[in-house]
């Protein structure tokens, strides 16, 4: 029997809902609890975790992965040349310009990681925002800055609890 490729599919495909994003309601307290349960490596996670269901967001905006694979390269690096270097001065295992060289890529991570934090600050703000300007007295979502630097994956996750995942679940409910 010859198939037609071009064919539609025999079987019943159920499409995505509307709004299915993928991001859940999580608990700030656990997410506290398990940076300090895995030593900081959730914070890495976080991102990785979420990234996909912030890129199905209404944004155009996009994150791609390579900046947190990268944030936990480093991570597991000074993770390991801390567990080498143990309790000796860094400057006599590794030289100072070794020890520099980690130094300056610990800093470029840390900020190439606060640039992603903003990233997903206007995801969220574009996702929350109302597109249609026929709504004039609709509530303008603008997160905030200073949170977002000194809070980062809590307040991102706050706002995700609330603008994200809230009204969707406010929505489902409605049309029940």
């Amino acid at each position: 029997m010859n198939a037609n490729p071009y064919a539609p599919p025999a079987a019943y495909v159920a499409d995505r809902e509307l709004g299915s994003h993928g991001l859940k309601q999580r608990s700030l307290w656990l997410m506290i609890v398990l940076i300090f349960a895995t030593f900081g490596l959730y914070y890495p996670v976080w991102y990785i975790r979420r990234r996909p269901g912030l890129n199905r967001l209404d944004s155009p905006r996009k994150l791609a992965l390579w900046p947190f694979v990268l944030f936990i390269v480093v991570f597991v690096l000074m993770m390991t040349v801390s567990t080498i270097i143990g309790a000796r001065r860094a400057e006599a295992v590794l030289g100072t310009e070794v020890l520099l060289v980690l130094q300056l890529a610990r800093l470029a991570v840390g900020i190439l990681m606060i640039v992603q934090s903003f990233k997903i600050k206007d995801i969220i703000e574009d996702h929350a925002t109302p597109a249609d300007a026929s709504r004039l007295f609709a509530e303008q979502v603008k997160l905030s800055g200073l949170m977002t630097f000194f809070f980062s994956i809590f307040y991102l996750q706050w706002a995700i609890n609330r603008y994200v995942v809230q009204p969707q679940q406010q929505s489902l409910l409605g049309a029940r």
